[in-house]
C-alpha cells in the first residue's frame, strides 16, 4: 500500500484541486499537480536506483521523447528561453511517468491504487453530475474566489485571466468539475472504466469505481461518451473472442488497421473524418479535419524541431487551437517527440498483450483492462489535446502500464542442491532398529 501513495498523491492533486490552486515562483506557475511532481520526483528517482526495475525500450522511448522537447525548444529559442519554456513540459511529462513507473511493483499494487483512487474519482465525477444537472458551475468558481482566476495562455504566453466558457448539449450543461476543460476530465474518467471492470475487484470497490467513471458522461463531451462506449465494446469483444476460434485480438487489430488504411486512402476526409462523425457537434468535426490538414503541412515544413508555441499557418477564420495530441506535439517539437511517444505506447501494449497470455485469469484480465485504457486514450488523442492535468494522467497511465508490463516477472530461486544418495556396500552390516549410523573413521 505504501508504494502506491506517491501515485495517489499525484492523482489527488488534480482530482480534488483545479488549476486555480497555484503559486507563482520566479515567473513559473506551479499548479498543484506540478508541485506534487516536484515533491515526489526525487523520492521516485531514489526508488528507481534502489529497486533497479527493468529499464525497457519503452522507458528509453519516453525519455527520448521528453528530451527532444527540451532540445527543440533550446534550438529554436536559445538556451535561456528554451530551457525555461521546456522545463515545465519536461517536469509534467517525464515526472508523471517516472512517479507512476516507480509506484507499481505488482498487480496487487494496481488494485490497491484503484481502491484508493475511488474517493477522488467520486468527488470529480459527482461534481460533473451536479454541475451538469443543476446548470451551474460550482467547483472552479469557488476556488477562483479563493485563489484567483486561472491564467489564460496563448502561444505559451500568459494573456490575462481565463474565462470559463459554458455550453449546453443534450439539455445538459457541459460541466468542468475540477478539470481544465470538460473534454479533458471526461476522457480521464472514461479511460479508467475498463480498468475497473476488468480489475478483478469485487463488491463496493468495483461498483463505486465503475459508477464514478461512468459519471464522465456529464462532461457531455463526445470523447468521453465514445470512450465509455469503446471501453464497454472492447470488454464485450474480449468476452466473446474465445468462442470465435481461430479469431483472436491479432486478427481484430489487423482488420482494424486494414480498415483504417483503406478509409484513409479512399475517403477524402480520412480516418479523422470518420472519427469526427461521432462528435456531438458536427461543426467541430469539420474544424478538426482542417486542423489535421494544416497541421500536417506545418510538420512537413518543420519536421525536425517544429515551430514551438508559434502559430501554425491556417485559414484566417480558424483559431490557433489544435484538437489532436500527437499532431499538436508534432507541430510544436517536430516528428521525433510524437513518434517516440507513440512507439512507447505500441511497445507497452504489445508487451502486455503478449505476456498476459501466461498469467492467471484475474491477472490477465487486469492487464487487458489496462491495455483497453491505453486504447481509449490513444483513440481520444485523435480529437483531444492532453494539456494540464490531462497530460499528467496521460503519462501516469503510460507509466503504470509500463510497470505492469514487467510486474508479473518472478525471480526463480535456484533449487537447493540434492544430497547424494550413497548406496550401501554389499558387505555392510545393517544397523539395529533405532540406532543411528556412525560415520566411518
Amino acid at each position: 500500500m505504501i508504494t502506491v501513495l506517491p501515485l495517489i498523491a499525484l492523482a489527488y492533486s488534480f482530482l480534488f484541486l483545479p488549476i486555480e490552486v497555484k503559486a507563482n515562483f520566479a515567473g513559473f506557475n506551479i499548479y498543484s499537480f506540478r508541485a506534487a511532481i516536484l515533491l515526489l520526483a526525487i523520492p521516485a528517482v531514489n526508488r528507481w536506483v534502489r529497486d533497479q526495475p527493468t529499464f525497457g525500450l519503452a522507458d528509453i522511448l519516453v525519455l527520448v521523447s521528453c528530451l527532444w522537447t527540451m532540445l527543440a525548444f533550446t534550438y529554436r529559442d536559445g538556451f535561456g528561453n528554451g530551457f525555461v519554456r521546456s522545463a515545465a513540459i519536461f517536469i509534467d511529462t517525464f515526472g508523471a511517468y517516472l512517479i507512476a513507473r516507480t509506484s507499481i511493483r505488482s498487480f496487487n499494487d494496481v488494485r490497491v491504487f484503484l481502491i484508493l483512487l475511488i474517493p477522488g474519482l467520486a468527488f470529480a465525477g459527482g461534481f460533473f453530475a451536479l454541475e451538469s444537472v443543476s446548470g451551474r458551475l460550482l467547483v472552479r468558481p469557488t476556488f477562483a474566489s479563493l485563489f484567483g482566476a486561472a491564467v489564460n495562455y496563448e502561444g505559451g504566453v500568459a494573456q490575462g485571466a481565463l474565462h470559463l466558457l459554458t455550453e449546453r448539449r443534450l439539455g445538459l450543461l457541459r460541466a468542468y468539475s475540477t478539470f481544465s476543460y470538460p473534454i479533458l476530465g471526461g476522457t480521464i474518467l472514461a479511460s479508467l472504466l475498463p480498468v475497473y471492470l476488468k480489475s478483478g475487484l469485487r463488491g463496493w470497490p468495483l461498483v463505486a469505481g465503475a459508477m464514478a467513471c461512468a459519471l464522465s458522461f456529464f462532461s457531455v463531451s463526445s470523447a468521453a461518451i465514445v470512450g465509455i462506449a469503446m471501453g464497454l465494446g472492447l470488454i464485450f469483444f474480449d468476452k466473446i473472442l474465445p468462442s470465435m476460434r481461430p479469431f483472436n485480438w491479432y486478427f481484430v487489430l489487423g482488420i482494424a488497421g486494414a480498415y483504417g488504411l483503406v478509409v484513409n486512402f479512399l475517403l477524402e476526409s480520412g480516418v479523422v473524418g470518420v472519427i469526427g462523425r461521432f462528435t456531438l457537434n458536427p461543426s467541430t468535426a469539420y474544424i478538426r479535419r482542417l486542423q489535421w490538414d494544416y497541421g500536417l503541412q506545418s510538420i512537413e515544413k518543420h519536421p525536425v524541431f517544429g515551430i514551438g508555441f508559434s502559430e501554425y499557418v491556417r485559414a484566417d477564420w480558424m483559431t490557433s487551437a489544435i484538437d489532436a495530441h500527437f499532431l499538436f506535439i508534432g507541430i510544436r517539437d517536430g516528428l521525433i517527440t510524437p513518434l517516440a511517444l507513440l512507439a512507447a505506447f505500441v511497445v507497452i501494449m504489445a508487451t502486455i498483450g503478449k505476456r498476459s497470455r501466461f498469467l492467471a485469469r484475474h491477472d490477465r484480465d487486469l492487464l487487458i483492462g489496462i491495455n483497453f485504457m491505453l486504447a481509449v486514450l490513444l483513440f481520444a488523442s485523435m480529437t483531444v489535446t492532453y494539456f494540464s492535468e490531462a497530460n499528467i494522467w496521460f503519462m501516469m497511465a503510460l507509466g503504470l502500464a509500463a510497470s505492469c508490463a514487467h510486474a508479473h516477472r518472478r525471480v526463480r530461486m535456484p533449487a537447493p542442491p540434492m544430497r547424494p544418495q550413497v548406496r550401501p556396500s554389499a558387505n555392510a552390516v545393517p544397523h539395529p532398529p533405532g540406532q543411528a549410523e556412525r560415520p566411518q573413521p
